[in-house]
């Protein structure tokens, strides 16, 4: 009889002992909680998508196109081609690292805009290709300026914003450049011609010297 009592005990202990053991053996409800909470990344505006994308796509254009330039007859215009893909591809890394730590991709492949620009691009020899090279240029480093100037003055994320300092003065470097060349690269042309670089010019001025308030 004793021994039986002594068994039961045993077992009555055993029982009151499991519920516990199992209790420690749990992991904590809360640690995958918190490390969600650790990781979690804010919200990037669509302010600063539309920046990543336009920028991004803008980019390479430039580079591709560039590469196209650096075939050209004319040795001012193959040197600045040369100088466009070396501070583009720079300018493109930079973005690249800047979109992975908020977060997102860059557009890998250009848009159909791009893509027929560049297309007719290929197409073209000699003057008529330095002609259209030099126009598409000055009208997408317009367009690079003030969504560049517009990110530095209105951009939510402060490691988007800090891409300005940086690529903005190369961006004006290059309208200078352009501004200049327009006359001295494309030689005479009629008088439609004088009238469309006229106004390429005025707006390489604007973006140069007005800053957005």
């Amino acid at each position: 009889m004793f021994r039986s009592l002594t068994t039961t005990a045993v077992i009555a202990i055993g029982l009151v002992a499991s519920p516990a053991s199992f209790a420690q053996t749990s992991p904590p409800a809360t640690s995958s909680s918190s490390a969600v909470a650790t990781t979690a990344r804010p919200v990037l505006s669509q302010e600063d998508r539309t920046f990543v994308n336009q920028a991004a796509i803008g980019g390479m254009a430039e580079v591709e196109r560039s590469k196209i330039g650096q075939k050209s007859a004319n040795p001012e215009v193959k040197s600045y081609a040369n100088r466009m893909v070396r501070d583009h591809s720079a300018a493109s890394q930079q973005l690249t690292d800047a979109s992975a730590s908020v977060g997102i991709e860059v557009p890998k492949a250009l848009d159909t805009e791009h893509q027929r620009m560049r297309e007719k691009l290929q197409r073209l020899h000699g003057k008529a290709f330095d002609d259209e090279y030099i126009r598409n240029m000055v009208e997408d480093h317009n367009k690079a300026v003030r969504l560049f100037q517009k990110e530095e003055h209105s951009g939510r994320d402060a490691r988007l914003r800090q891409l300005t300092p940086n690529t903005l003065p190369t961006l004006e470097e290059h309208q200078k450049w352009q501004s200049s060349c327009l006359t001295s690269c494309r030689g005479p042309q009629p008088d439609s011609s004088r009238a469309a670089i006229a106004t390429d010019l005025t707006e390489v001025r604007i973006s140069i010297f007005w800053k957005p308030q």
